[in-house]
């Protein structure tokens, strides 16, 4: 009997070690009791990936990076932890306090160790609140802040304006475009959208791939494409006459970040295609006359 007694109480104390929150290797977790968000802090250290080093090489420090990706059974990230949740079943003890709501239930949220630390998660036992959405996951908070980015270009300007000769270098560039663009879902996961490249389809089947291009300068030697042929079946008009459909878009690479900490989705690719901004452009031949001049 002693030492059923033993066995138990020893259950008892180890589940109530396991349902608070996890703490590893200098890594603190705890749910804010103002906030009620189960958070984790994790002090500066020199491992790759972690906040103070930088593992591509640069002198800026790192961002803290929540590695969704490595735990497939991870929906949400909490702070640098990979997270999921699910209903309360024993073993856990039931949450301590009255239900907030008649019909809230007993939950468990179980967060792993930030990567690249290993464990098994910990686990946090809490009532839910009727009143309160449940979190989307991530993949769908993804999607929620791309479609809040803003990535369309202005105006695209050339130099010549709308008409230009065959072999004459023409210039592509555009203007008062930010090269960051942000965008938030309702669930504070943000899309954070940053200028990769300039892509300028000049309309005779060429395509350029230039870097971010805001004025004529920087055109001049970033961002030049001379047309061999007249724009005889060019899709587009200038004037009367034919002319080529010039076309712009960049190319943006994509991360998301929650409360500053930088989150890996599953499925979500690092770049993503902005939509186009277009010029009309002619482009005509200078006939030569070759006179004898004995």
């Amino acid at each position: 009997m002693l030492t059923r007694l033993l066995a138990v109480t020893g259950l008892i104390v180890a589940l109530l070690v396991i349902a608070q929150a996890p703490s590893t290797a200098g890594v603190t977790c705890w749910t804010d009791p103002q906030t009620n968000e189960y958070v984790c802090t994790k002090p500066g250290s020199t491992q790759p990936g972690d906040p103070g080093t930088d593992p591509g090489g640069g002198s800026g420090p790192a961002q803290p990076t929540c590695q969704l990706v490595m735990y497939p059974n991870a929906t949400f990230c909490v702070g640098e932890s990979a997270c999921y949740q699910e209903d309360w079943h024993p073993p856990f003890v039931l949450p301590e306090g009255p239900k907030p709501q008649p019909d809230s239930k007993p939950m468990v949220r179980r967060c792993y160790p930030p990567y690249p630390q290993q464990g098994p998660p910990g686990a946090e036992i809490y009532w839910s609140d009727s009143g309160t959405p449940p979190t989307p996951p991530l993949t769908v908070q993804a999607q929620e802040a791309k479609g809040k980015l803003d990535l369309a270009l202005p105006a695209l300007s050339t130099s010549p304006v709308n008409r230009t000769l065959v072999t004459v270098p023409t210039w592509f560039w555009v203007t008062g475009a930010q090269p960051t663009q942000t965008g938030s879902s309702a669930f504070g996961l943000v899309a954070i959208a940053t200028i990769r490249s300039l892509n300028i389809r000049t309309g005779d089947g060429a395509t350029l791939t230039c870097p971010w291009t805001t004025s004529a300068e920087q055109a001049s030697t970033d961002c030049q494409h001379a047309y061999t042929q007249a724009s005889y079946d060019g899709t587009a008009s200038w004037e009367g006459r034919p002319a080529y459909a010039v076309s712009a878009y960049a190319s943006w690479d994509i991360h998301f970040e929650m409360n500053g900490v930088r989150i890996a989705i599953p499925g979500e690719a690092g770049t993503i295609d902005g939509p186009t901004s277009t010029a009309v452009l002619r482009v005509d031949e200078v006939q030569t006359i070759v006179t004898d001049a004995r």
